[in-house]
């Protein structure tokens, strides 16, 4: 690994705050759009198809892209497929902002999901260049703080940006706004960050990308598409297991390439260490849950209950407050002493704040607030030491291959969690007709049980985890 030092403490948070800036802005592009729908279908006159891949395309193209972006990271450099990153994902934000057509719209978003995923895979790269093991616990627990982040403040600027109608672009203000971020967050970088990438230089697995794209788009598209029918169709089913076929395929040719000398796009070795195998799977089975209450505690909020999206947004705000403390209390100072039972502390934690707003679905208002805090802050426990604790063994050389892995676990955790959570939200709903407030907290109630089921055997995975972190 060529590195190139950083001048200072500062120069290296700098640095740290820029990629991290630009990591937020995919993570917020996926939960802003979806207050905009309805605006989007008037003036566009879209279709219900085309809103459906204007959220979508974005992720299906960002988690069919990832683990292609993080390679690229290692061929040619984290900082250099960043920067390029960033420069696409700022210029198709513009395009989204100026489309015409619900159809180019669409297709604007598919650019941005492809330039979000070379981006995103070398924020942890450059955080294991730029920091030692023992240093990256305040690094992780903040990038580990942005999923919570951007889902509450999503819905609040997207809100905000509306009513507001600044300047009259009204929802196009949502794409706009990347644009001067993007632009400052590319010459920033484009001085601070330190270059890195692996000593060789091999040539980029172009039947790998084919065979990881094939079956990723197999498994994504049903949980992202057939959610939408009730109950799912048998394609969905088919495709699923299809799609897990292909992935096994997958992994064999990049073992037999690694064999042969080449370079795969995975490190398949990667697997043999019992924390990176173990960490993997507790990311996918924790955000299956969290991504699935962040789904289902909307439509309670703003469809159950009545309220506003800013109303939302705001009942949604001590969420991320709580993960951030969380986060950092769990990865700096927790983490050192307890090792993996920090992670196991935040599940627990996780799982009592569900419990308390699955209680109080129905009050709505204050009544939220207890559950929030302790979910969020048991949210954070759990995601900044589990990224540092899967990642931090994980050789230099390869950072880009586990920084792919772990982001495209999440997403595809984050996939199925919307999806089966849906599927046991919306068939519960159904069964209550009524007022829409009891029948809505039934049905959420309903899915934190099944929530509750699947923290606990992450709980029980949790011991895959190394007892302690790398000393110092």
């Amino acid at each position: 690994m060529s590195t190139t030092a950083l001048s200072g403490c500062r120069t290296r948070t700098t640095a740290l705050v820029v990629i991290l800036l630009a990591s937020f802005m995919d993570l917020l592009d996926v939960t802003i759009v979806n207050i905009t729908v309805p605006s989007i279908r008037a003036e566009l006159g879209a279709s219900p198809a085309q809103l459906q891949w204007l959220l979508a395309g974005y992720t299906l193209a960002f988690a069919l892209g990832i683990i292609t972006g993080a390679r690229l990271g290692d061929l040619y450099g984290y900082r250099r497929v960043f920067l390029i990153g960033i420069a696409g994902f700022t210029a198709a934000s513009a395009l989204c902002g100026a489309a015409t057509t619900a159809d180019l719209l669409v297709a604007a978003r598919v650019v941005q999901g492809i330039c979000a995923a070379v981006m995103v895979p070398q924020v942890l790269s450059q955080i294991q260049l730029m920091y030692a093991p023992h240093e990256r616990g305040g690094a992780m627990a903040a990038f580990s703080s942005l999923s919570g982040l951007a889902a509450a403040v999503g819905p609040i600027l997207g809100a905000t940006l509306l009513e507001g109608d600044w300047y009259g672009l009204g929802w196009r203000a949502v794409f706009w706004i990347n644009v001067p971020v993007g632009v400052l967050a590319l010459a920033v970088a484009a001085r601070v960050l330190p270059r890195g990438r692996g000593t060789t230089r091999p040539r980029l697995d172009l039947t790998g990308m084919a065979i990881c794209g094939a079956g990723l788009l197999l498994i994504l598209y049903p949980l992202i598409a057939g959610s939408e029918h009730l109950p799912w169709p048998t394609w969905t089913y088919l495709s699923l297991a299809a799609g897990a076929a292909v992935l096994a395929l997958f992994l064999l040719h990049q073992r037999r390439l690694a064999l042969r000398g080449g370079t795969p796009l995975v490190e398949v070795s990667l697997f043999r260490m019992r924390s990176v195998g173990g960490g993997l799977l507790i990311q996918f089975l924790f955000f299956v849950p969290v991504m699935g209450f962040f789904f289902t505690f909307t439509q309670l909020l703003q469809t159950g209950l009545g309220m506003t999206p800013l109303a939302a947004g705001l009942t949604m705000l001590p969420w991320p407050i709580a993960t951030t403390a969380g986060a950092t209390v769990g990865a700096a100072v927790l983490l050192p002493r307890l090792g993996r039972a920090t992670v196991q502390l935040g599940l627990l934690t996780l799982a009592t704040g569900l419990t308390l707003l699955a209680l109080a679905a129905t009050s709505g208002g204050l009544a939220f607030l207890p559950g929030m805090i302790v979910g969020g802050a048991g949210m954070g426990l759990t995601v900044a030491p589990l990224a540092q604790l899967t990642l931090e063994r994980v050789p230099p050389a390869h950072a880009g291959s586990g920084s792919g892995l772990f982001n495209t676990i999440a997403q595809l955790g984050a996939s199925a969690g919307v999806a089966t959570i849906g599927t046991i939200f919306f068939p519960v709903l159904a069964a209550h007709p009524g007022p829409a407030a009891p029948a809505y907290g039934t049905a959420f109630s309903t899915t934190i049980w099944a929530s509750l089921a699947l923290l606990t055997l992450t709980l029980a995975v949790t011991f895959l985890l190394p007892r302690r972190p790398t000393p110092a």
